[in-house]
């Protein structure tokens, strides 16, 4: 099955709350947004330790994957998807919103260790580690 990999499932190994890789997808991919949020924990360490780590973190995964950009059929998922959840009395964080319209527009399943995303009507998601 393939799936993309929301940006919690890579904060959690930092944080050593791992992830079982027989959890996970075969094919895997990330959103743009995903390299966008762990570039911002990088910049935002509190010590030089941190900040090595998260730059590792970041240099892994742009090693491993070529992430999905944000074109078209993304945009008009993340207006789709955003609209549901506010309808619903949801407010889902914006950067949530752009990943979980990746994963909407591609036709694949959202692997993450976040339970907000349910706020998003229609899109399938597998909450790792629960």
């Amino acid at each position: 099955m393939k799936g993309l990999l929301d940006t919690s499932i890579f904060i959690a190994d930092e944080r050593r709350r791992g992830v079982d890789p027989d959890q996970l997808p075969l094919e895997a991919s990330i959103s743009i947004v995903t390299i966008g949020e762990l570039l911002l924990g990088v910049h935002m360490a509190s010590s030089e330790p941190v900040r090595a780590e998260r730059l590792a973190t970041l240099r892994l995964v742009e090693s491993e994957f070529v992430p999905l950009p944000i074109d078209d059929a993304v945009a008009a998922a993340f207006a789709e998807l955003t609209a549901g959840a506010r309808r619903a009395g949801r407010r889902p964080q914006t950067r949530d919103s752009w990943i979980a319209a990746t994963a909407y527009a591609h036709g694949v399943v959202l692997y993450t260790k976040d339970a907000d995303f349910d706020a998003f009507p229609g899109l399938e998601v597998v909450l790792v580690g629960a």
